[in-house]
């Protein structure tokens, strides 16, 4: 057990673990990063493993192309393994009201340099033969877009930090953030104290354990998400392209020969995560099949195959959504050298190489390469929600993701 360190990253998820890697990238080498349970093993081995280029912003969009190409690089930056698939996507409207939404994506996605088209629900169909174009109105093909073996990106920025000098302190429970004077001195864990001037939240359902420990309220809720992968199935290829049919928020893609499909539900379980204890894991989680089978109904005319491809893996997380469906990343103004990598909002896997390189360079530099303002956890101000309003919000924030009406 070390003592002392530059910084201490509290949580061994992607956002954790990509930010330990570039900091050492960076020549940091007095890094640790903290993990309660076993480095990398969480929600982000059980996330869906997609990458969406489309987003809601300009800046999310640039750090998104910006993670493409790091996870594209990934095996040659880290050593270490990644399985990926230039596959792109098809996004489907079902509804006259989100083809409008799919218009204004088309524009903002064409301004910003992605390679998109607007496409016939026929050739959508024939480009992906397990979208039928039955009630489709709009969709937009989006090449850009990729998916990736999810239980590889967590484990394998750790273990290339670890071999750039970064000390993984796996099965080491962060107790609170200790705190003099407005600074940030340290932490306290459950086999003694870390001196060190910086510290990274980045504990993912646990986030707002860990900042709440030392009296720092964060504006985020635990959420349930979980996915089926079907028995491989006759015609399923690798390179079919994602499928996300925006008013029923369910997505699909490949996966070793099989379909892998979920949805961002409605009304998700939230968790409080101080009230499962202190050896609660994510594995533990109940899961729910039933949710499942109710949004396969909802599309059964565009994904019949859902209804029908057995289910060999029944799988899900507990990622972290925020009041205002934006990723939390940066230092908060209640304690200098406090920093957040963390409110992922079920899309933070894909974007981690982005902005744990992001918040690297804003430890070591004290600044971000690109302005992140949008980001910071300074944009909460004073505000104070109530549990309930902020529940409230997190599930808007969670059905909506892909922008429906």
């Amino acid at each position: 057990m070390i003592t002392r360190a530059d910084v201490v990253i509290v949580g061994s998820g992607g956002l954790g673990a990509a930010t330990a890697f570039y900091l050492a990238r960076r020549g940091a080498r007095n890094v640790a990063l903290v993990e309660q349970h076993e480095i990398g093993s969480q929600t982000s081995p059980r996330a869906a493993g997609m990458v969406s280029c489309v987003r809601k912003t300009e800046l999310l969009t640039q750090l998104i192309k910006l993670a493409v190409q790091r996870i594209r690089a990934f095996t040659d930056a880290t050593g270490q393994p990644l399985d990926w698939v230039h596959c792109g996507s098809l996004k489907v409207a079902r509804r006259r009201q989100d083809a409008a939404i799919l218009e204004q994506d088309l524009e903002r996605a064409t301004r910003l340099g992605l390679d998109v088209a607007s496409i016939s629900p026929q050739e959508a169909h024939r480009l992906n033969p397990f979208l039928e174009a039955d009630g489709v109105v709009a969709t937009m093909r989006v090449r850009d877009d990729l998916y990736f073996n999810p239980a590889q990106v967590a484990v394998g920025f750790a273990r290339a930090a670890e071999a750039a000098g970064v000390t993984l302190l796996p099965h080491t429970a962060v107790t609170r953030v200790l705190i003099e004077r407005g600074d940030v001195v340290g932490v306290d864990t459950d086999s003694g104290a870390i001196r060190a001037p910086i510290v990274v939240d980045a504990a993912g359902a646990w986030t707002r354990q860990v900042a709440e420990a030392s009296g720092i309220r964060i504006p985020l809720v635990p959420t349930m998400q979980q996915l089926f992968v079907t028995e491989p199935l006759p015609g399923v290829r690798a390179d079919l392209p994602i499928v996300r049919i925006m008013d029923a928020a369910v997505y699909m893609r490949p996966c070793d020969g099989g379909l892998l499909w979920g949805v961002y539900e409605d009304d998700p379980r939230f968790f409080d995560m101080a009230a499962l204890g202190p050896r609660f894991q994510i594995k533990d989680m109940p899961l729910d099949a039933a949710v499942l089978w109710r949004y396969a109904e909802d599309v059964r005319r565009q994904l019949p195959v859902l209804l029908k491809a057995p289910v060999r893996e029944h799988r899900g997380g507990i990622p972290t959504v925020t009041a205002d469906g934006q990723y939390i990343v940066g230092p908060t103004p209640a304690a200098r050298g406090f920093f957040f990598a963390s409110g992922c909002n079920v899309a933070g896997l894909s974007i981690s190489p982005a902005l744990g390189e992001a918040l690297a360079a804003w430890i070591i530099d004290g600044a971000p390469p690109i302005d992140l303002t949008p980001l910071s956890p300074a944009r909460f101000g004073t505000t104070s929600w109530s549990e309930d309003e902020l529940r409230r919000q997190a599930r808007w924030q969670d059905r909506h993701f892909y922008g429906a009406a």
